[in-house]
């Protein structure tokens, strides 16, 4: 018995058997994927699609195997669990099944269609427009690197982080500088999500192994698989073991592979150790929230790109008010913008922002900020907020306006060019001025102790 169409139909009948012996999730990642393709001394030869698989099986479910395939064959004696590299040894293979395993790029352009390989990343997401600081440049800088000579260095890249800070961004900027310079590579971005569907697509049909197939062939052949969010494969036994495998030979064939998530790989629930420990195996580093100037700086590119005139006072309070992430920081600009175009004004003062963001301000919750302490100065001396930010040199405004500065190099952390900024554009030799001024005074004018006390206090409450 050494017809392929016989050893199949043996194998056919072999199949409810096993399926019953093992589990559901072993069954639809290792047995279905096996091929039977000869008989060899009494023995059944299966081919496994790569080492792994192999080593799985005879591990601890080869018994089960043979006993389900010798009750539909009395001469059968054993079953043997092979690779393409073990098929030398196999003379009695049909050559047509030799050929097709040792030509797999063959197969693979007939059973996956080239479009499998396309992923459409959004143009406008590059290195180039991408604004770096001290919370995104390790990642933005390890993802050049992969972009620039894919499987080589930091295979896998694991970019973690909060929502909204860039790693979406990142992940199509790779994509996009793939393709640009290496245009025949196969890559492919994807969520967890759509890639957990793929998977259980391809193992719909548990009598037929074709979807099977096309689901090894169309990842294994990669360049360049990245996957977004990998956090969700969390509780999703079946897809672990999946991916598990894959990463395997894709890093065994050192291609390269890129994962983000909204947390280190260790802080991941309910996942394979040993995805974990893959995970680790590369670079794993972190994005976090965008300092001060990171968003200034996000701010004043956004600006630019869209020709909207700003008021660098505008950006700089924006970006005190929202430091939480890079998308509510883009999506408060852009509702400054829209109010500035709807009542035909200019984003010039602190109360077209104050009315444009009314909503998002009244429920911020977080760190004091140069604004809130200068309101605070402000109500506390009965003078305008805008004339402490002003040129206005009248010794109540410019008393105040020193006191303000103290208490925020004081209270908050700061670089002084960025008070500087804040305080109408003033240089940083005034901003040390200020600061140094009052901090003598507190000490040698009791008044100046009792302002300082009271607007700490009041500032605090918050």
């Amino acid at each position: 018995m050494n017809n392929i169409n016989e050893i199949q139909e043996l194998w056919k009948k072999a199949l409810p058997i096993i399926s019953k012996s093992v589990s559901q999730i072993f069954y639809d990642v290792f047995i279905a994927s096996l091929e039977p393709i000869s008989i060899s001394g009494n023995q059944l030869i299966l081919i496994a699609p790569y080492e792994s698989c192999k080593k799985s099986i005879n591990k601890s479910y080869k018994p089960i195997i043979e006993k389900a395939v010798m009750q539909f064959n009395q001469y059968i004696e054993g079953v043997q669990i092979i690779t393409t590299s073990d098929m030398d040894s196999f003379v009695d293979a049909p050559k047509s099944i030799i050929a097709a395993e040792e030509e797999p790029q063959e197969e693979d352009t007939k059973t996956t269609n080239s479009k499998d390989y396309y992923t459409s990343f959004e143009a406008s997401y590059s290195f180039d427009n991408f604004v770096t600081g001290g919370s995104n440049k390790a990642a933005f800088v390890a993802a050049q690197t992969v972009a620039e000579n894919p499987g080589v260095q930091h295979n896998p890249l694991f970019i973690y982080g909060g929502v909204g800070l860039g790693k979406t961004h990142i992940m199509h900027a790779i994509g996009n500088y793939i393709k640009s310079h290496s245009p025949k590579k196969k890559i492919i971005y994807m969520t967890s999500e759509n890639f957990t569907n793929d998977y259980i697509d391809s193992i719909k049909n548990n009598n037929s192994n074709d979807m099977n197939r096309q689901f090894r062939n169309k990842y294994r052949n990669l360049d360049v698989l990245m996957i977004d969010d990998i956090q969700f494969i969390s509780g999703k036994p079946s897809t672990q073991e999946a991916l598990f495998h894959l990463f395997n030979e894709l890093y065994q064939a050192k291609k390269q592979i890129v994962f983000t998530s909204d947390c280190h790989p260790k802080k991941i629930d309910n996942i394979d150790e040993r995805l974990t420990s893959r995970f680790q195996s590369g670079l794993t580093v972190d994005i976090s929230s965008p300092d001060l100037e990171t968003r200034i700086a996000i701010l004043r590119k956004k600006a630019y790109n869209k020709k909207f005139d700003v008021s660098s006072d505008v950006l700089n309070y924006i970006a005190e008010c929202i430091n939480t992430n890079i998308r509510e920081l883009e999506g408060a600009l852009s509702k400054v913008i829209y109010y500035c175009n709807l009542n035909n004004v200019k984003a010039n003062n602190l109360d077209i922002v104050n009315n444009a963001l009314k909503d998002d301000i009244d429920n911020i919750s977080g760190p004091v900020t140069m604004q809130f302490i200068v309101k605070c100065v402000s109500d506390y001396f009965n003078i305008d907020q805008k004339d402490i930010t002003s040129k206005k040199k009248t010794k109540n405004i410019a008393e105040a306006r020193q006191i303000a500065i103290y208490l925020i190099s004081d209270l908050i952390s700061v670089p002084l060019v960025s008070i500087g900024d804040f305080m109408g554009g003033r240089d940083h030799s005034t901003i040390i001025h200020a600061r140094d001024k009052i901090s003598d005074l507190i000490s040698t004018d009791y008044r100046y102790a009792n302002y300082i006390k009271d607007l700490t206090e009041i500032i605090k409450k918050k």
